[in-house]
């Protein structure tokens, strides 16, 4: 048995984490101007901007939400993943009987506000969101773990389902979703 299951969920920054691959090229390019530019340029300046160029493209191309379940502490927690930190408050881990996997259309704009940021864009149409409930005693989940991603959702549930040793319920309608 594993004693920490640690799950990706999703991008902080939504769509925007693909300007993270511009902005780390942009930085690559600008970093390494110096060395390859022979017009008279300040290089301590293109020095700093690709190296800030590179910081922001990390920045938005690899901070995520994720969930971790500590078998080992009985504990559990939904986090904030940025440069290699993740951050979230471990709540005690209640005794499962049921793990339930389903989706709902759901807006971007739903999503961030629920993760408490927000975007200066458009809101986004709705797209698929899968949930994966835990339940315990109740008939509402005492935890939820969401994702935009129906291949992740469906090989979470079957983990949560086996290193927890409760039974899974996949609710969702489409031929795929019995992988």
């Amino acid at each position: 048995m594993r004693q920490l299951l640690d799950r990706k969920t999703d991008s902080f920054f939504g769509p925007l984490r693909y300007l993270g691959y511009a902005l780390l090229l942009a930085g690559l390019v600008l970093g390494s101007s110096p060395w390859w530019r022979t017009d008279a340029v300040d290089k301590v300046q293109m020095l700093c901007v690709g190296a800030l160029l590179l910081l922001l493209g990390v920045l938005f191309k690899f901070t995520f939400h994720g969930f971790q379940l500590d078998l080992q502490h009985r504990r559990v927690r939904e986090y904030l993943s940025m440069f290699g930190l993740k951050t979230g408050k471990w709540a005690p881990l209640p005794a499962f009987q049921r793990v339930r996997l389903t989706s709902h259309l759901r807006t971007t704009e739903d999503h961030d506000h629920e993760h408490g940021h927000t975007h200066d864009h458009e809101p986004a149409a709705s797209v698929m969101w899968y949930t994966i409930g835990l339940y315990s005693q109740s008939a509402e989940p005492d935890y939820e773990l969401r994702t935009d991603n129906a291949e992740e959702a469906l090989k979470t549930l079957h983990l949560l389902s086996d290193e927890l040793r409760i039974p899974a319920e996949n609710t969702l309608s489409s031929p795929a979703s019995h992988l």
